[in-house]
């Protein structure tokens, strides 16, 4: 409790008062993820990219999309997470949500990231390398795919 003078008191109900005004609500719900686009070897950011976001069953529906800023980063997003009884490796005390990230900006082929394990209460960042397209490539319809590879429990 907070006494007359506004100085908190040292016991256990400040404390969790405390505790409890300082995580979101929505931090067990929800899981965020931090993403920056550069160049192939990662000299330069690229603005203006767009970053997209799929749920991992539903490639068609985008969650999310956001564009890059002149330092290569997307906005914090936000993403909800539950836990599914359905899914064998699933553990209950770290559950998670698949999501899968495209990313796009001309002159640059696409860059797919496939089963990002999305955590509650957790930011997880990435750094996205994009390969330029050459002059010299007349069907530019190529794309580089990366698998994030499943926590083995």
């Amino acid at each position: 409790m907070i006494s007359e003078n506004n100085k908190l008191n040292y016991d256990n109900s400040d404390k969790d008062m405390l505790k409890n005004a300082a995580v979101a609500s929505d931090s067990e719900t929800n899981g965020y993820l931090k993403i920056r686009v550069v160049t192939e070897l990662g000299d330069y950011p690229i603005e203006g990219a767009t970053v997209t976001i799929y749920a991992s069953l539903d490639e068609l529906v985008p969650v999310q999309t956001v564009t890059t800023d002149s330092m290569g980063y997307a906005p914090l997003i936000t993403l909800p997470v539950s836990y599914n009884p359905n899914v064998e490796e699933m553990d209950p005390r770290y559950y998670y949500t698949d999501y899968n990230l495209n990313v796009e900006f001309n002159y640059y082929y696409p860059t797919l990231v496939y089963d990002i394990q999305v955590f509650p209460g957790i930011t997880t960042e990435f750094v996205v390398n994009m390969t330029h397209i050459p002059p010299t490539d007349s069907a530019p319809y190529g794309e580089k795919k990366i698998v994030i590879p499943r926590i083995p429990r």
